[in-house]
């Protein structure tokens, strides 16, 4: 008689640590919905990041707030994954343009409004053979934000023109 209740005892605390488990750290991974995982560690020394919410994922992003980040922008890194990106504070609301000099992989550029909503989206684009042939890629609407992500990103995820986009800046 005592095995059973043993048992029975094991196996609902076993029950309540995976339970327990899964909702302490399920906000770490997920809001509002099926949110893939943010890079949890990582960055380049010397930026702050920050969390970028969008279309259905969320990624860790080194902020390029100075002149010196924004013109380097991601040429600092040799490669990236799909839960990292970077995101560019511009000084105000314009037309900025951006260039591929640098690069050393393939991204995507999600230009976004004041209002966090994406107002232009240029897809995998290479890095530029040199900084003679190097175009620049202007967006349809002013911008105060720029998120690079890596190639392929922007697409497989559905961000678009009108894409709402979450972040908290200090």
């Amino acid at each position: 008689m005592r095995a059973p209740v043993v048992i029975a005892i094991i196996a609902a605390v076993a029950v309540a640590i995976v339970v327990g488990t899964v909702l302490v750290f399920t906000p770490l991974f997920r809001v509002g919905g099926p949110l893939e995982p943010v890079e949890s560690e990582g960055g380049l020394p010397g930026y702050n990041q920050t969390v970028v919410s969008v279309a259905d994922v969320r990624l860790l992003a080194d902020i390029a707030d100075t002149n010196e980040k924004r013109s380097l922008g991601l040429g600092v890194r040799g490669n990236m994954t799909e839960g990292e990106g970077m995101l560019f504070l511009l000084e105000k609301s314009s037309k900025q343009p951006f260039w591929m000099n640098g690069m050393k992989f393939p991204i995507d550029i999600i230009w976004i409004d004041s209002d966090k909503t994406v107002v232009h989206v240029e897809h995998s684009l290479e890095p530029c053979p040199s900084p003679i042939d190097c175009p620049n890629y202007y967006p349809d609407a002013e911008a105060l934000y720029v998120l690079e992500t890596v190639a392929g990103f922007a697409e497989k995820h559905g961000v678009a023109d009108g894409t709402k986009v979450q972040f908290e800046l200090n």
